[in-house]
């Protein structure tokens, strides 16, 4: 076989080696791609169906004058809440929901597992550099 020949098919080789390794390189990313649209949209439609949402606009009281008024922080709920409290968590559950309509059903306190040193202990030594 003349050397011509040799260098056109070693050239024809290599050429179409080129050609399928990066026509399969474009279609994984093209299957990978559209993988990860299907999946994000799906976990999207989840989340959407899962937020109930109606944010309920607190009520205004009327104090008459003469009634003595007391201290919010001393008027506390069955889990250790006042008012000011549950409203500050409904702002930041509007502020993380945007325009969602948001309804809280209830604010409760979580017990502690752990005690204050131990939780900052851990945040101490996972705090990133």
């Amino acid at each position: 076989m003349p050397i011509e020949d040799k260098v056109t098919t070693s050239l024809t080789i290599l050429i179409t080696g080129f050609v399928v390794v990066f026509a399969v390189l474009l279609l994984l990313i093209l299957l990978i791609s559209l993988y990860g649209k299907i999946v994000s949209s799906a976990l999207n439609s989840k989340a959407e169906k899962k937020t109930v949402v109606n944010v309920e606009t607190p009520k205004t009281e009327v104090i008459p004058a003469n009634v003595p008024t007391t201290n919010d922080s001393e008027v506390l709920d069955e889990n250790g809440l006042n008012d000011e409290i549950i409203a500050v968590i409904t702002s930041a559950v509007y502020m993380m929901y945007g325009e969602k309509k948001v309804k809280i059903k209830s604010v409760k306190k979580v017990p502690q597992s752990r005690s204050a040193w131990g939780t900052a202990g851990i945040m101490e030594n996972t705090r990133p550099f």
